[in-house]
């Protein structure tokens, strides 16, 4: 089942918003662990450093929210307490942040391509469990291919834990990117990628 294009949207988060934004991931982090699924760590994004790096990406304009434009939808309350109620646009209901010169990737990328500025890049990619299976990881990926088409880019890249056998064959199989060798440092990650296709509406 698919949701219409008319039902959601993606708008960069604002400064303001930071606290909602780490709840979504936090509440991720605590279900993959509750699922046995080496990815995120609970606890990790409110440590300061991490913080600070989701501050810095929200400040940049790369980090966003999937919005559901529905004022029906219910209020969430966040691990923290918070609340992300309904509001004249819909409510959130995912994230994700968008790099194009960090460190990270360049760590990760640096050894396998002439050029790793050459690319857009994935990251933090949450949907509500509520709203799996509706189609919106494929439609934020397209999102990122056309932010990345705007600025030049020719390849969408993105990574994730290497024994993370389900996520990789999702990105394998569904997604269709091509999977290179795990990034061989303290701890591994998987490397994928595929050449910008979409066009710009």
């Amino acid at each position: 089942m698919a949701i219409a294009a008319d039902q959601f949207s993606f708008r960069q988060a604002k400064p303001e918003e930071i606290d909602i934004f780490i709840d979504i991931l936090e509440r991720a982090a605590l279900w993959m662990d509750a699922n046995k699924l080496n990815q995120w760590i609970p606890g990790s994004f409110v440590a300061p450093k991490t913080r600070a790096h989701i501050e810095h990406t929200i400040s940049l304009g790369n980090a966003y929210f999937i919005i559901k434009n529905d004022h029906n939808t219910t209020t969430i309350t966040t691990v923290s307490g918070l609340t992300t109620p309904p509001s004249s646009e819909g409510a959130i209901i995912g994230t994700f942040t968008l790099n194009y010169t960090d460190s990270f990737d360049e760590m990760l990328w640096k050894d396998l391509v002439e050029d790793w500025t050459d690319a857009v890049y994935l990251h933090r990619l949450v949907v509500e469990r509520e709203y799996k299976g509706y189609g919106l990881g494929p439609k934020a990926l397209i999102f990122a291919e056309q932010e990345g088409l705007k600025r030049g880019k020719h390849y969408l890249r993105l990574d994730c834990m290497a024994d993370n056998k389900l996520l990789k064959a999702y990105y394998r199989e569904k997604a269709q990117f091509k999977e290179f060798d795990d990034y061989p440092g303290e701890r591994l990650f998987g490397r994928f990628e595929r050449p910008i296709t979409t066009t710009l509406p």
